[in-house]
């Protein structure tokens, strides 16, 4: 059965929430030289002769390798990395280039070697209208990895087999126009074809298969075509010390459904569409940071009589983070999902289906420490879903050796009464992973 992938997004690969990036989520944008607005920008760049921008390169070389903790014991991951940043920027005009070279030879889906393109995009910028058009990386929302109104393509792989943060996420290609508006700034993405999340699939990774007696599977996309084109807006500004947006999605869900026929015992995975409306903010409140954020799915299935679809939800995320002794941070997030027609989604489904609850609730607690003026940082982090009884932990230790090098070594833990769940169709993925970075 159906169980929303945005959830897992709450597993701690990061020591802070949104850390490791290409860009700060769960901040509204700002403007395109921070230090002056941007008519002050602008215009100061057209009074002064524009210099030839310089070619910047930056990069790193990494190791990340992963070991199943459990039987069979096996590496999940022996990937070497070389990425390069190629960049170029001017007053008004920009580009970034940033692309991986990929070998391994454990890779547990898809080829040994391979090339990625992270991100790739010009941008320009105006008096009030910034413009960023290619590949590039969006996040959006506060929680700690708990992504309500981020809708964009993640690579659910490399969360499990114990990648840095920054691979969770995956780019999209997109215009992407922000515009400067007094106290608000306003930002519009749109992406002319759907971009789709990298699940598990095969055996090497366990999880849940819903249909074990298939013998072929089928996936559908929705056709390349302008109405299927997905637009997302926010409206960003602060409200009395609280950095408050409101959202708006629509577009295709990235969480797919799952329809067999017994007859070809073939399984056809098809996406489905997806709006949304959601709002955030987050702020300080007596040394505590406070967070919140609300998104309301309208499904396709918006009647709630279709199992194989997600019925339409309310979704609510509250968060608490609080800096304690000697730089050690604490924070909790709850999180309610509130299934709407539940009754109707009870009576259509069928015998012998796992059936969901109406309302879902997840408790996360982070512990994390910093020490040796932040050169050693050790995390744990555990998350709990209450009515699925499966549970997530990861620890991890990531000491700096030189500046540009560090390393990381963690753990990832999964389990659950049931096999269906989340994080309980994860159990057998245990993994001990260890990852060695030098920038440059």
């Amino acid at each position: 059965m159906r169980t929303r992938a945005a959830l897992v997004c709450t597993l701690a690969l990061a020591l802070s929430p949104g850390r490791g990036f290409a860009e700060a989520p769960g901040e509204p944008p700002v403007p395109s030289a921070a230090r002056q607005t941007p008519k002050e920008a602008v215009a100061d760049a057209e009074g002064t002769p524009e210099k030839k921008p310089s070619l910047l390169i930056h990069g790193f070389l990494q190791q990340n390798s992963s070991l199943r903790a459990t039987r069979p014991v096996q590496l999940l991951k022996v990937e070497s990395r070389l990425q390069l940043d190629l960049s170029q920027k001017a007053p008004r005009w920009g580009f970034l280039a940033k692309t991986d070279f990929v070998y391994d030879p454990a890779a547990v889906q898809g080829s040994s070697a391979h090339v990625d393109l992270r991100e790739g995009y010009l941008t320009w910028h105006g008096r009030s209208l910034d413009l960023r058009i290619g590949k590039q990386i969006i996040t959006w929302g506060v929680g700690d990895l708990i992504f309500l109104t981020d809708l964009f393509p993640k690579d659910w792989v490399s969360f499990i087999t114990g990648a840095p943060i920054e691979y969770l996420k995956k780019g999209s290609t997109a215009v992407k126009a922000n515009y400067y508006l007094d106290d608000w700034s306003l930002e519009a993405i749109f992406i002319p074809t759907f971009q789709r999340d990298t699940f598990p699939i095969g055996e090497k990774l366990t999880h849940f298969v819903p249909f074990p007696e298939a013998t072929a599977s089928r996936l559908v996309l929705p056709p390349r075509t302008l109405a299927n084109a997905e637009l997302a807006l926010r409206a960003s500004r602060m409200i009395g010390g609280y950095s408050t947006s409101l959202y708006l999605f629509r577009g295709t869900d990235p969480m797919p459904s799952f329809h067999f026929d017994p007859a070809t015992t073939t399984v056809t995975v098809r996406p489905h569409r997806l709006n949304m409306v959601g709002a955030s903010a987050q702020g300080d409140l007596r040394g505590t940071l406070l967070s919140g954020e609300f998104a309301y799915y309208d499904t396709e299935d918006s009647a709630g009589t279709d199992p194989e679809i997600a019925n339409p939800s309310l979704n609510l995320l509250l968060a608490a983070e609080r800096v304690l002794r000697d730089k050690r941070t604490a924070s909790v997030q709850l999180f309610f999902g509130d299934m709407l027609h539940h009754g109707r989604y009870e009576a259509s489904l069928p015998t012998g289906f796992p059936r969901q609850r109406q309302l879902r609730k997840t408790v996360t607690l982070r512990l994390r420490d910093s020490l040796r003026r932040d050169t050693f940082r050790p995390t744990v982090f555990l998350l709990y879903n209450l009515d699925d009884q499966d549970f997530f932990v990861k620890a991890e230790y990531e000491q700096d050796l030189t500046p540009g090098t560090w390393y990381a070594l963690g753990v990832n833990l999964f389990g659950g009464k049931f096999r269906h769940t989340l994080y309980g169709q994860f159990r057998g993925n245990e993994n001990i992973y260890f990852t060695l970075r030098r920038a440059f």
